[in-house]
C-alpha cells in the first residue's frame, strides 16, 4: 500500500507572494491619487480662506476709518467687532504659519492690500489683491484668474 500524502491546511509560498504582489500593485496605483486629492483639497481650502480673509480685511477697513489692519493674525481676531474667531493657517506653510499679508499706498492706485498663500513648492500660489478700483486674483505662476472692477461696499 502506498502511503497517502496529506496536504496541510496552509497556503503555499507562491500563493502568499502572489497576494503580496497584488496588494503592492494596488497600493502603487492608489497612493499617488490619494496624495493628489489631498493637494486639491488644500487648494480649495486656500481659495475659500483667502476670500474670507479679503472680506474680513474690507470689513476692518470700513470699521476703522479706511485703514487696513497692520497684522491679520491679531487685528482681525482682537478687534471690535470680532471678524475672525481665530487666525487662519496656510496649509502649505509650516504648522501654525498664517497666510501672507502686505499693504501699502500707491500713487496711482491709492491704498492697497494683498493676501496670499505659498503653494506646495514654496512659490506664491494664490493672491487676492485689491487696490483703488481694481480687484485682481492671481493663480499659480502669476496667472491672472480675474481682473474686475471693485464693487463699492
Amino acid at each position: 500500500m502506498k502511503a497517502q500524502r496529506r496536504r496541510s491546511a496552509g497556503f503555499t509560498v507562491i500563493e502568499v507572494l502572489l497576494v503580496m504582489l497584488t496588494i503592492a500593485t494596488l497600493l502603487k496605483v492608489i497612493l499617488p491619487n490619494m496624495r493628489e486629492m489631498q493637494s486639491e483639497g488644500s487648494l480649495t481650502k486656500v481659495d475659500e480662506e483667502l476670500v474670507t480673509l479679503k472680506t474680513a480685511i474690507i470689513s476692518y477697513w470700513r470699521a476703522h476709518n479706511n485703514l487696513y489692519p497692520d497684522n491679520i493674525t491679531t487685528d482681525l481676531v482682537n478687534t471690535t467687532p470680532q471678524l475672525l474667531a481665530s487666525p487662519m493657517a496656510d496649509p502649505f506653510r509650516t504648522e501654525g504659519t498664517t497666510y501672507g499679508y502686505e499693504k501699502g499706498v500707491d500713487a496711482s492706485f491709492g491704498p492697497w492690500f494683498a493676501v496670499f498663500s505659498k503653494g506646495p513648492r514654496g512659490d506664491t500660489l494664490s493672491v487676492v489683491f485689491e487696490a483703488g478700483n481694481r480687484r485682481i486674483r492671481y493663480g499659480g505662476s502669476g496667472r491672472v484668474v480675474s481682473n474686475a472692477p471693485v464693487v463699492k461696499y
